[in-house]
């Protein structure tokens, strides 16, 4: 016996966060079954973007299933080869990981990476990210305000991953949108969730995942440190950045609740029991053409 089920044909994600409806869906008919044979059927699928694509590898990565993937068409198995998406790349054992991403300087995307994220291997770490970064850099043409502000963001919310997550590793996977000037990154630990990390220092006053995002997002640390009550998980400053110096889209998925952030939104929905995420997912949409109004050192933290 086979569980079948058809991938999304197309995801206009003009609503951030709005590709875990699909994400949702395959996730609750794989886990409502003990079937262990399932076939991801991509028959109808024409464009799929870093918001769906990442979290459904890493699901796959760990959901204990043997998954196969039927009916790709020629262009989205090319598409799937270039992202790595039936290969993560694991950024720490390319010799040269640097070189190797230099590959990708004239693309629109950077692939899908998994990366160490245990404190221990914090040097690997930032030379993966700095590599990251500078293709980014190149790939967007920016400098000046846009780029430190797309650099503080990648490193707040990566570092966060070894701070709190007890993660081995996280993931990341971007793509930019030259038309509508506007890159796509989505960043995924594995670790204990947002509210895990406020149980760990014995924040008993916060006991659902829709209070541990609440208070993250309003700069409650999960670090038992005084000096760090204004720094919650990376999430105040950099959405503060994102939404209203940048105009762009700032999504947290831990737990059983996420949390979205632009010009028309800021709130907090709890999800029902059966749908939850072991970890973290956060997406990012960034706007890169030059701002002059926006200042990257008006939103850090003092």
């Amino acid at each position: 016996m086979k569980l079948v089920i058809k991938m999304p044909g197309k995801i206009d994600d003009n609503r951030i966060g709005s590709s875990f409806n699909h994400l949702f869906s395959i996730m609750h008919q794989m886990d409502s079954t003990e079937v262990e044979d399932v076939e991801w059927d991509f028959s109808e699928t024409e464009s799929l973007n870093p918001f769906f694509l990442l979290p459904l590898v890493v699901y796959k990565s760990k959901c204990g299933r043997t998954v196969q993937y039927t009916h790709l068409s020629s262009y989205v198995k090319s598409y799937f080869d270039a992202i790595h998406f039936f290969d993560l790349l694991e950024a720490e054992n390319e010799v040269d990981f640097s070189a190797y991403i230099g590959k990708y300087a004239q693309k629109r995307y950077i692939p899908m990476i998994k990366f160490p994220a245990l404190k221990c291997k914090d040097t690997i770490k930032n030379n993966i990210l700095s590599a990251i970064g500078k293709i980014l850099k190149i790939q967007l043409n920016i400098k000046g305000e846009i780029y430190s502000a797309l650099d503080y963001m990648l490193t707040e919310l990566i570092d966060n991953i070894t701070e709190h997550s007890e993660s081995e590793h996280g993931y990341i996977f971007a793509q930019y949108y030259p038309k509508e000037k506007y890159i796509d990154i989505c960043i995924i630990d594995t670790g204990i969730t947002i509210l895990g990390s406020y149980v760990k220092i014995g924040r008993e006053d916060i006991g659902t995942d829709v209070d541990a995002i609440k208070n993250a997002s309003i700069g409650v640390s999960t670090k038992n440190l005084p000096e760090a009550e204004n720094r919650g998980y990376g999430i105040v400053t950099s959405k503060k950045m994102l939404t209203e110096g940048l105009g762009g889209q700032f999504f947290v998925f831990s737990g059983g609740a996420f949390y979205r952030k632009d010009s028309e939104n800021d709130s907090i929905v709890g999800l029902p029991a059966n749908i939850k995420w072991d970890g973290t997912v956060v997406l990012l949409r960034i706007p890169y053409s030059e701002n002059s109004d926006f200042k990257y050192t008006n939103f850090l933290e003092v």
